[in-house]
């Protein structure tokens, strides 16, 4: 009887804690330095207990930021020990130089019986794409003679075309330090607080109903530009430019619980996706991503240590 019970006991546990396994995404490359045009072996994969989820596989788009599809194999599956595993390769390249970014790409999870579901987005990865450097064993070309050539331009034509280069430099540098400086003014100079101008522009966004008009890509970069304005009169530093890692990056410094923290930084990906893949996320989500970064802008408002801050 004690054997049987022990049983029954532990084949009970073992239902519970494969329902309770989420499914979980992993994202690799080979490289993360490249030449342009080199290639890079894009690799996704996910692991879900089985009979507890249905899964939705992205679509691979046809560009996503800089970055190419060259290859897209067929999704791979297997099972091993009560889950299942899915997998897929995407051989990748980039055409421009600089450091990029291979954006999120959303998988969406439901349940079996269809009454819950969530998004999972897989990693965003920096690359450094760069040119192919000159090759210093080639031989060098002999030394040609030197040709004399007859005197065209005179001194003053020499010296006009200084004055006007200097001119054409100075007028450059000024337009820059003045396009900086009205910059930083629009960003630095207000009336009120950071906090009461993050408030008041999330609800002129609600207003525009941008959602409703199917305006789901303006409606995320309003949303991350309004977090990053914020954020700049708050720490009273110019973070307009940040990405979305070096934002996250900027977040954990303050005191703040890392529950929060990923669960805005799901929203950030859920922008990115957005703007970079074409993706369209349920109208709740898009409504979740507005409570998150109202709640984390509060967050930072009663949380994070005092700095100097303009129009308070």
């Amino acid at each position: 009887m004690k054997f049987f019970t022990f049983l029954l006991i532990t084949f009970l546990f073992s239902i519970t804690n494969s329902f309770g396994q989420s499914p979980t995404v992993k994202t690799t490359v080979d490289k993360t330095d490249i030449l342009i045009g080199q290639q890079i072996n894009y690799r996704v994969e996910t692991s879900m207990p089985d009979n507890t989820y249905r899964l939705g596989w992205f679509s691979v788009p046809d560009s996503f930021g800089n970055f190419v599809p060259v290859i897209r194999e067929k999704i791979d599956s297997t099972y091993s020990n009560g889950n299942w595993n899915y997998s897929q390769q995407i051989i990748i390249t980039s055409f421009d130089s600089g450091r990029q970014v291979i954006p999120s790409l959303p998988l969406s999870v439901s349940t079996l019986e269809g009454d819950s579901s969530f998004i999972v987005f897989t990693d965003s990865i920096p690359i450094n794409v760069t040119y192919s450097p000159a090759d210093s064993t080639l031989p060098f070309h002999d030394i040609k003679n030197i040709i004399e050539v007859k005197k065209v331009f005179q001194w003053w034509i020499w010296a006009l075309i200084g004055a006007v280069a200097i001119l054409l430099i100075v007028l450059i540098i000024y337009f820059i330090k003045k396009s900086k400086k009205k910059k930083d003014t629009v960003i630095f100079e207000s009336k009120v607080s950071p906090y009461d101008e993050a408030m008041e522009l999330l609800d002129e966004l609600q207003k525009e109903n941008l959602i409703e008009k199917n305006e789901i890509k303006e409606y995320h970069i309003r949303l991350s530009e309004i977090f990053k304005r914020y954020l700049s009169r708050k720490t009273n530093t110019y973070q307009m430019h940040l990405t979305t890692d070096e934002l996250l990056v900027e977040l954990n410094e303050i005191d703040l619980s890392r529950e929060k923290i990923s669960a805005f930084a799901n929203c950030l990906k859920m922008g990115n996706a957005v703007k970079f893949a074409r993706y369209i996320p349920p109208v709740f989500e898009n409504e979740k991503c507005f409570l998150e970064t109202k709640e984390m802008i509060k967050a930072i408002h009663n949380i994070a240590p005092k700095t100097p801050e303009n129009g308070i």
